[in-house]
């Protein structure tokens, strides 16, 4: 390889599926090299797409920016939006949205969350959540009123604490990890983080010939466990290339 090298997203993949229980799929997608990102929708057929777009969509226009706070500001933006939507439209009433986005800049993953939408670091055969959910019994297990294993079958595991739309203000989380040549990144909303744990989501992705390939089974694996909810994965590959490369992208 000739000339400095640099890490870069090498290959991205996604599948996004209604499962076996709703209607409709309210969960959103964006893959937009270098920043991925998925939205869970809430708020009845009409509301939790609309939601969701929305905020996919505020970070589409973030476009070939590679500064970090402009995803926490399309974010804030799309909060106070969805929110506008909402009380203009009784249609629209109390919808509302999870986002996860991640961008890469010089070998660091920028990543902004709210909800329970996780995003999800794989390397040398392991795999660890890299955001907390932002729901009712993750935070009773954070603050230890709740056993992790009693938090799967909770009946409030699917009500979330924070969400876009909902409030004025919104508390966002944004963090940084350093990445390195050969990590996955994963972006999932918990229609796959509900019915499957997280090594048998790892046993998939190492098994696969592809990120395309994974994704796929990934949804197929939910769908199998029941698919109580819709499910999307955005996955993304990291490994090094030339700074020419990189800048090429």
């Amino acid at each position: 390889m000739t000339g400095r090298a640099d890490l870069a997203l090498i290959e991205v993949a996604s599948a996004s599926h209604t499962g076996r229980v709703r209607a409709d799929n309210q969960d959103r997608e964006l893959l937009s090299p270098p920043l991925i990102a998925v939205a869970d929708g809430m708020g009845g057929h009409q509301g939790g797409g609309t939601a969701a777009a929305m905020a996919v969509d505020a970070l589409r226009d973030v476009g070939a920016s590679t500064e970090p706070t402009a995803m926490l500001q399309a974010l804030e933006g799309a909060n106070r939006a969805i929110a506008q939507a909402a009380m203009e439209d009784p249609g629209l009433t109390g919808m509302g949205t999870t986002a996860t986005a991640a961008l890469l800049e010089g070998g660091i993953l920028y990543l902004v969350h709210v909800g329970d939408s996780r995003a999800y670091l794989i390397r040398d055969g392991r795999i660890v959540q890299v955001t907390d959910d932002h729901s009712v019994v993750a935070e009773m297990v954070r603050r230890g009123t709740l056993d992790a294993d009693d938090a799967e079958s909770h009946p409030a595991r699917h009500v979330i604490t924070r969400a876009l739309g909902v409030d004025a203000d919104i508390e966002i989380d944004a963090l940084r990890v350093d990445l390195e040549p050969g990590d996955v990144v994963l972006l999932c909303t918990d229609g796959l983080s509900g019915p499957v744990d997280d090594e048998g989501i790892l046993a998939v992705v190492e098994s696969a010939l592809s990120l395309e390939q994974a994704a796929a089974a990934l949804v197929e694996r939910a769908n199998a466990a029941g698919g109580p909810d819709n499910v999307t994965v955005v996955l993304a590959r990291v490994d090094a290339v030339t700074r020419e490369a990189a800048a090429a992208r």
